[in-house]
């Protein structure tokens, strides 16, 4: 009873209300982001006429250097603290291509921010704006040596918009108090699973479904960063679906396979007599066959497993089964349409996302995304021209190319990824390439004025100015406003810089159209996981180990005379036989001796004609499996050896891929040729030892 008192008492704890106002979370750092960013944009306001340096909006011709030199100097004396007096003068000086005093003053910008982390937080927003690698990476070095001392601040310090975030949380949260200060809690550090159990609890409390799906995120969230916890909780809504499916489709196969002489010899005596033997069989087959195939994985399968039980299952498994199936059923219509399993990949919140992305600067956040959206949808071209656009923003062209191809090779003939991919190879002084890339864009959209211009800039680089002023003119005609201000921009910047695509809209929806035309797609397939090699190897290892030592065990509960099923209560003893009620009643009517030694030897060799053909039908679906069952064990393991080894083979790639070291075509995978050669003669020579070893038996 004490027990019972003490559990009652800790889950009325558990559950309790709990209030957190939005300002008790969020007070605490406010104060320091405003008093930091106060502090950057004076150093950044102190000379309005470096100000456009500092903001990277152009170049500011005829500035004092000396002046702004004596003001920014002298200002830090007046603010020692203000690391961002430091980085505005490191400015100045590579401003001067006077790289060495830039690099003192980004030191000590960095030594001046001291333990404040919203100040090395900003410090290492500027730099991964200016390319600055080296102090880019000191900042992040520096945030993960404080973050120990910061509690909720703990992870997500190299984010260094995730107090922005906060705040844009809190304001678009619904009006509940408590519910913006769980928001904002976990905007600020989305792993500590402390506040993600305190969030199941609210969402519990106000019986909102989405728990469920909280619940798995905070279980993976221990094991898995964020990209990994994407595809399990994908692969956790699915499995029990895909697992379940196979089992029961394995159980109708074992259905089949066990009475499949007794229902061939009922189908072919209920065919009409004037038919063939041959057509008869055939039939008979044929109509045995197709409800198999058409309970093979779907939820028919379900439906038929709970009208028809399996013989040979117990009742207590026979219920337990029905159990799973209904839970299956309940979870599939409740999970499936209400958790962000689901929805993660919803078709319209991608598409915004996507969007939004391609217009966004270069953010390593954003490449992180791209990642985590490869995992579920690998076959996106979208993802990588994205990917690569983000790629060759950020100056990483040679990360930027490759995904570009990746594109290509999804959808060759798409003109934004070749203008983009020539913009990548011109920034490498690669004017060949990209010269040869632009004209491909243009061979594939001659209307668009973006290859045109881009290979005018190519042109003048390759001192071809006839044909960069013919390119420039066609340009103009296509979409003078859009060359006029990109031409006004680049004398801005004193630079001629390129014009980069996105792809409009609908162009993002290609991979869900394909998705909706591929009419033999199973449901996971829409959220992105491809189960085929793991359902083969699962109904594998289940029809291995679970369903065919059951079925070889129970293969003798039929009656040797006319195989028809036996149990307990319609069987009897005959010669040390058992068979059924039936014929024992017509043997126990023969008196003559000769007419029972003859009924004995035509049983004996009935017995013997049908593990024959069990052994030859087990032999056609695994070699070994018939050898097993005539009790020729040590031959039937070396097949089901050999046969096992052959299929792991063909699941690994550097061990098939061979082509290589064959001097034939490249394209044509010899080795898994070869392999299923070896397993075809593999059943070749297993059912011809079975035929001999039957042969044998009747001779």
């Amino acid at each position: 009873m004490f027990k019972v008192i003490i559990i009652f008492f800790l889950f009325f704890v558990t559950l309790s209300p709990f209030p957190v106002s939005a300002e008790m979370t969020f007070s605490q750092y406010e104060n320091e982001y405003e008093i930091a960013n106060r502090e950057k944009e004076y150093a950044f306001r102190l000379v309005p006429q470096f100000y456009k340096v500092l903001s990277m909006k152009g170049y500011a011709p005829a500035l004092n250097f000396s002046y702004i030199k004596w003001k920014y100097r002298n200002e830090m004396l007046k603010h020692p603290q203000n690391p961002f007096l430091a980085f505005c003068l490191g400015e100045l000086y590579r401003y001067r291509n006077e790289y060495e005093e830039a690099f003192k003053y980004y030191d000590a910008a960095n030594k001046k921010a001291g333990e404040n982390v919203f100040k090395h937080t900003m410090l290492l927003a500027l730099f991964s704006e200016r390319k600055l690698l080296q102090w880019q990476i000191k900042e992040e070095e520096k945030l993960i040596g404080l973050k120990k001392d910061f509690g909720a601040l703990s992870l997500p310090l190299l984010s260094k918009y995730f107090f922005i975030r906060a705040r844009e949380a809190a304001e678009s949260g619904p009006g509940n108090e408590i519910e913006k200060g769980i928001r904002i809690a976990k905007e600020l550090d989305p792993y500590n699973p402390g506040i993600q159990f305190f969030y199941i609890r609210f969402l519990l409390l106000n019986a909102r479904f989405e728990f469920f799906d909280e619940f798995l995120t905070v279980a993976h969230t221990f094991f898995f960063d964020f990209q990994s916890r994407l595809y399990v909780i994908i692969f956790t809504y699915n499995f029990l679906f895909t697992f379940l499916t196979i089992l029961l489709s394995g159980f109708v196969i074992a259905y089949f396979l066990k009475y499949f002489l007794f229902v061939v010899s009922k189908l072919f005596n209920f065919f009409p007599h004037n038919l063939s033997m041959s057509k008869r069989n055939f039939l008979s087959i044929t109509l045995l066959l197709l409800p198999l195939i058409w309970t093979m994985p779907s939820l028919w399968t379900f439906i038929f497993m709970l009208v028809i039980p399996i013989p040979f299952l117990e009742r207590k498994e026979r219920w337990g089964l029905q159990f799973l199936i209904l839970f299956l059923l309940i979870l599939s219509v409740l999970g499936s349409t209400q958790t962000r399993a689901y929805t993660a990949m919803d078709p319209t919140q991608k598409i915004v996302m996507l969007d939004n992305m391609q217009k966004s600067r270069f953010d390593p956040a954003l490449i992180r995304r791209c990642d985590s959206l490869i995992v579920v949808s690998p076959k996106d071209f979208s993802i990588y021209f994205l990917k690569g656009l983000q790629f060759k923003r950020g100056g990483f062209f040679d990360e930027a190319e490759e995904n570009y191809r990746k594109a290509i090779s999804l959808i060759p003939e798409l003109y934004q990824t070749y203008n983009n991919l020539g913009n990548v190879f011109f920034w490498e002084e690669e004017i060949d390439s990209s010269i040869k890339y632009y004209e491909q864009a243009i061979r594939y959209e001659s209307k668009s004025p973006a290859p045109h211009y881009n290979l005018a800039q190519a042109y003048v680089r390759k001192l071809l100015f006839d044909k960069s002023s013919f390119e420039m003119k066609s340009a103009s005609q296509l979409d003078f406003e859009l060359i006029s201000k990109q031409i006004r921009n680049a004398k801005e910047i004193n630079n001629h810089f390129l014009i980069d695509l996105t792809l409009p809209q609908e162009m993002l929806w290609i991979e869900f159209f394909s998705l909706k035309e591929d009419k033999h797609i199973f449901p996971w397939k829409y959220i992105g996981f491809d189960y085929r090699i793991f359902s083969a190897l699962l109904i594998f290892f289940f029809l291995l180990l679970i369903i065919i030592p059951r079925i070889v065990k129970n293969i003798k509960d039929q009656c040797p005379i006319c195989t028809s099923p036996i149990s307990k209560g319609n069987s009897q003893m005959f010669e040390n036989e058992i068979i059924c009620w039936r014929c024992y009643g017509k043997l126990s009517h023969i008196h003559s001796l000769d007419i029972k030694e003859r009924l004995k030897d035509k049983i004996n060799t009935d017995v013997q004609k049908t593990l024959s053909y069990n052994a030859i039908l087990w032999g056609l679906f695994l070699p070994g499996l018939g050898h097993l069952q005539l009790g020729k064990g040590r031959r039937g393991t070396f097949y089901l050896l050999i046969f096992s080894i052959l299929c792991s083979l063909l699941l690994l790639s550097r061990v098939t891929n061979i082509a290589f070291i064959i001097p034939f075509s490249k394209e044509t995978n010899f080795g898994t040729y070869i392999i299923i050669s070896f397993i075809v003669l593999l059943y070749l020579f297993s059912l011809l030892s079975l035929f001999g070893s039957s042969y044998e038996e009747r001779k």
